[in-house]
């Protein structure tokens, strides 16, 4: 008998309610949109390097999406076997997705459950070679039994949009339609079922519009699982947002690779343009992987120099401090950089030169302080606010004057040894800076000097004013920085000036997504980025991104990377 195929009727389901007014697994989309939002910077739209806290799950927008297509039939409990296929919560999506987790070694199923044939799965302790998915799945199904709730079942496997979606769906399509044969029903992918929900319902593929997209998980995953989308918002950073989650996440295998080339060939193009140079390397041909600064100020009772930071420890792994050591002649500290300190040491440098908003040092056994809003000369303006007596830089300024309150000295280097053969990472050493490291920084400040007020005029690094307000107020208060730029040191104005000018060479469709990577790249290469001396047992210590909160905190002491390479 020839099978009689029924043609889809636009608009058949036009007055009729929606699954979402019916059913709906709420306990269960609740956990998996948990599950999404501790994955953390695991979650899809981390990867722009954004954190936004009103920033929907994409798993609770899928939900409510397919919910608001599909429609309800007479069975009402074959609706929701259904609807959960369709999320992937079943049993035999939660196998896949444990699968695609390697959920089980070959040890923990023979404990789990009794395998009559192991030699048919295993060789030894592990999968044969030849073993299909398919016949792992029969003990994963199995082994998944085991377990009583949905939760124990989830939280083993990847979550649903981890897993290759064609073949994570491959048992849901023939039941899909069979269920909805009767409207004409038929499919092989989630695009293709939205599509013609959306014809039945809509008389055309579905469109979303979010106002406020924020973060943009809305209109993205409403994207991806087949649905015409407008997004917009009154905030410009939630535009880029969800303009960078369409175009570069949201954008085909294809362009992502166009995409992920042309950003390595800019960041080759900038490594060999500051590997000639020569800024970076010592003698030896060493690659610096972080540099630390700290303001010094003088003492208005002694006339010395004092180097500034809340702690001296460098790095906890390796116990690193630095320690000051009097230069009675130039009434200033030189900085020696101690590896294998003692613990006394170690102790002893945790205490730095910034103590309870105070700048305190010892001289011949004589403790000395004094304030931090003396040494910036704070008071009063007639209306009540505060104000200070630091130099306001101008927008040719890039470092301090020699007769400005706050200096900056670079203190200590982090390299990465060219000889560490066979070893995956390259080792690191800390060391204080020496003549020809110095002489390295003052040639980037020259380079600097000579090119600002070009690379300003072609907009290769910013020349905005910082507004005033209250969270902007800060660099303004505590440094006297007036422009964005002077939250930069001249290394890393540099970079991205070089940055700018090999993405500037780019193809035009290309330059706007390549480019997206730069905000999180400049929130790592600020003069407000944190020294992390203890990121984790055995771990050296890294630069902290400036964006942990809301505020642009100005540290006395900080770390600065190379940059993008």
């Amino acid at each position: 008998m020839q099978k009689t195929t029924i043609a889809l009727t636009p608009l058949a389901l036009k007055d009729a309610p929606t699954l979402i007014e019916t059913v709906f697994p709420a306990q269960k989309v609740s956990f998996e949109a948990q599950k999404e939002r501790k994955a953390g910077a695991g979650q899809t739209l981390t990867a722009l390097g954004s954190y936004w806290k009103g920033r929907k799950p994409l798993i609770l927008v899928r939900a409510i999406v397919l919910g608001s297509l599909l429609p309800p039939t007479e069975d009402a409990e074959a609706d929701l076997v259904l609807f959960e296929k369709l999320m992937a919560f079943d049993d035999e999506s939660l196998a896949r997705r444990a699968l695609a987790a390697n959920a089980f070694s070959a040890t923990k199923l023979q404990e789990l459950i009794p395998i009559s044939d192991p030699e048919h799965y295993f060789g030894g302790r592990s999968w044969r070679r030849d073993i299909e998915d398919d016949d792992k799945l029969v003990l994963y199904r199995r082994a998944l039994a085991t377990l009583s709730s949905y939760e124990e079942k989830a939280s083993l496997g990847k979550r649903p949009e981890e897993v290759d979606q064609d073949w994570l769906y491959t048992p849901v399509w023939a039941e899909v339609n069979r269920h909805y044969a009767h409207l004409g029903v038929n499919v092989k992918s989630l695009p293709e079922l939205v599509e013609q929900l959306g014809i039945l319902r809509y008389g055309h593929r579905p469109r979303v519009g979010d106002t406020f997209s924020g973060g943009g998980s809305i209109p993205f995953e409403a994207a991806r699982i087949g649905c015409d989308v407008y997004a917009s918002d009154l905030n410009p950073i939630a535009c880029m947002l969800t303009w960078g989650a369409l175009n570069i996440i949201g954008s085909s295998k294809e362009n992502r690779a166009e995409i992920e080339k042309a950003q390595e060939h800019v960041a080759q193009a900038v490594d060999e343009e500051i590997t000639r140079l020569g800024i970076e390397h010592d003698k030896q041909g060493n690659r610096a992987k972080a540099y630390l600064y700290c303001l010094e100020a003088r003492c208005p009772e002694t006339g010395w120099l004092v180097p500034i930071a809340p702690s001296w420890i460098v790095a906890k792994t390796g116990n690193v401090i630095a320690r000051l050591n009097p230069d009675f002649e130039k009434k200033r500290f030189d900085i020696e950089i101690v590896r294998g300190a003692s613990n006394a040491e170690m102790k002893a440098a945790q205490k730095g030169t910034l103590q309870n908003g105070e700048m305190i040092y010892e001289l011949n056994g004589k403790s000395f302080r004094t304030p931090i809003k003396t040494l910036r000369g704070d008071y009063r303006l007639p209306d009540g606010s505060s104000s200070n007596r630091l130099r306001r830089w101008g927008e040719d300024d890039f470092k301090p004057r020699p007769d400005d309150v706050f200096q900056e000295r670079l203190y200590a280097i982090m390299w990465a040894i060219k000889d560490s053969s066979g070893k995956a990472r390259p080792e690191v050493l800390i060391a204080a800076p020496t003549a020809d490291d110095i002489f390295n920084d003052e040639l980037v400040e020259s380079i600097v000097a000579k090119n600002l007020s070009a690379w300003h005029a072609k907009g290769l690094i910013p020349n905005m004013e910082i507004e005033t307000g209250d969270k902007t107020e800060e660099p303004i208060r505590t440094r006297g920085w007036t422009y964005w730029h002077h939250l930069f040191s001249p290394r890393q104005l540099l970079m991205l000036a070089l940055v700018r000018r090999e993405i500037s060479k780019l193809d035009k469709g290309l330059q706007s997504k390549v480019i997206a990577f730069l905000p999180d790249a400049i929130q790592r290469s600020a003069k407000l980025c944190i020294w992390d001396t203890f990121p984790g047992p055995g771990r050296m210590p890294k630069i902290a991104q400036v964006f942990s909160d809301q505020a642009l905190n100005t540290p006395m002491n900080w770390g600065l990377g190379h940059g993008l390479i």
